[in-house]
């Protein structure tokens, strides 16, 4: 959709001559109209890196979600998540529940190891075991070791080092 197109119909929705409007997640995301009810028909993007359709970030589901009901212009609003069934818990307890934030730092954890070793901030083996004990990466990897793929053995052994 050009810009102007884009404009266009922001425009009459905010007037109130479109009553609904119908996008593609990427749009959805860029959107930024008070809406009664939110409606994300499936919740599988395709994901490039991985070269498989994953799940919606909870991130982006709340913020398409959050689209509905806005204070200033409703008293309410409504999300409605078409999914598969074998999805149906996992955007119950996203919805009802706090889910951790899980760190992303690994799959960029080289370049910024590199970037401190350029910085001097890391001079050998100890420093970056201190550095990366500082990171958030570190403490979800305490709290969650079977996610990032840690042992018992490993942590045990991550334990003998101090």
């Amino acid at each position: 959709m050009t810009r102007v197109d884009r404009t266009v119909v922001e425009g009459l929705f905010s007037d109130g001559n479109i009553q609904v409007l119908v996008s593609i997640a990427t749009l959805a995301w860029g959107v930024n109209l008070p809406v009664h009810t939110v409606i994300i028909k499936g919740t599988q993007i395709y994901n490039p890196e991985k070269w498989a359709w994953t799940e919606l970030s909870p991130l982006d589901v709340n913020q398409m979600l959050g689209r509905a009901g806005r204070p200033q212009y409703d008293t309410y609003g409504e999300g409605i998540i078409l999914t598969g069934h074998s999805e149906l818990q996992y955007y119950l307890s996203l919805m009802n529940e706090q889910l951790p934030i899980e760190s992303q730092f690994m799959s960029k954890l080289a370049d910024q190891l590199n970037a401190e070793i350029v910085l001097g901030t890391v001079q050998n083996a100890r420093d970056a075991c201190t550095w990366l004990g500082y990171t958030y990466l570190y403490i979800r990897m305490i709290w969650n070791p079977v996610l990032y793929g840690l042992t018992a053995d490993a942590i045990e052994n991550d334990k003998t080092l101090e």
